[in-house]
């Protein structure tokens, strides 16, 4: 498990998450399914020394608890910030569609863009509703 104590630093784990996401980018961008591949791999480790660490996460993404981050105040503020962040993309992607299928006589190449903008509003709703009632009945 000495290799796991590496993980232990919240900062090593950022480094890699941001070096996994610069490679989906890469291989998407390059059309390359190796990388892409490389990166899976990679978010996959992430994920399992995560899972096995799930009891420390705070500790290791928090760092020393005696110095005060944020209180109650930025939380909130965070909060309000972030619902009405949602709210607006959700609104946008929703007026963007309806635009989309309405103009389908006339562009009809676009019509499927349209249909998947409805899908990630539903999925954002979805997403939404569904993470509420679960931090509704964990606090």
């Amino acid at each position: 498990m000495k290799i796991l104590s590496i993980f232990e630093s919240g900062l090593f784990i950022k480094i890699l998450s941001v070096f996994t996401t610069g490679l989906w980018i890469a291989g998407l961008i390059l059309a390359n399914i190796y990388v892409i591949i490389v990166a899976v791999i990679l978010l996959s480790a992430i994920g399992i020394v995560l899972y096995i660490k799930r009891d420390n996460l705070e500790v290791i993404f928090k760092g020393d608890s005696s110095v005060i981050v944020e209180d109650e105040r930025t939380q909130l503020i965070n909060e309000k910030a972030s619902t009405m962040t949602l709210g607006i993309l959700i609104a946008v992607t929703i007026y963007v569609g309806i635009i989309l299928v309405a103009l389908r006589s006339s562009y009809p190449q676009l019509l499927q863009a349209g249909y998947t903008m409805f899908a990630v509003a539903v999925f954002c709703f979805t997403l939404y509703f569904t993470s509420r009632a679960y931090y509704t009945r964990k606090y």
